[in-house]
């Protein structure tokens, strides 16, 4: 029984408290209370604004970037894939000829400066 008297007299000021909160900004701001209003509900949307508009550009950036990166991925697999050829054809033409130790190292070589590029 007790509780129920704390919560309705808790219930009974918090009104209280309110209407005298309102009354003292009421006193401190006057008739411009109105004007700060509309000037925070401006500056708030101002922020919802730039806040999607940036949301909006990070996720088109991270879509060109995601873009590029499978475009620069797809430009090495064909380098790798040039290279694999290149060295297919010189394998092949080397058990044509004699094999040479000193045309082997070249040809490596060569591949290895084409792979550093």
């Amino acid at each position: 029984m007790e509780k129920k008297s704390e919560k309705n007299q808790a219930a009974e000021t918090k009104p209280l408290v309110d209407s005298r909160i309102a009354a003292v900004r009421d006193l401190i701001f006057g008739e411009n209370i109105q004007q700060y209003n509309s000037e925070f509900e401006d500056v708030f949307n101002r922020i919802k604004a730039l806040q999607n508009e940036t949301q909006k550009n990070l996720g088109d950036s991270v879509s060109h970037l995601e873009n590029k990166l499978a475009d620069l991925e797809s430009l090495m697999d064909h380098k790798f894939q040039d290279l694999n050829d290149d060295l297919d054809k010189r394998l092949a033409d080397l058990d044509d000829e004699k094999t040479d130790r000193k045309k082997l190292g070249k040809a490596l070589e060569k591949i290895a400066l084409m792979l550093q590029e």
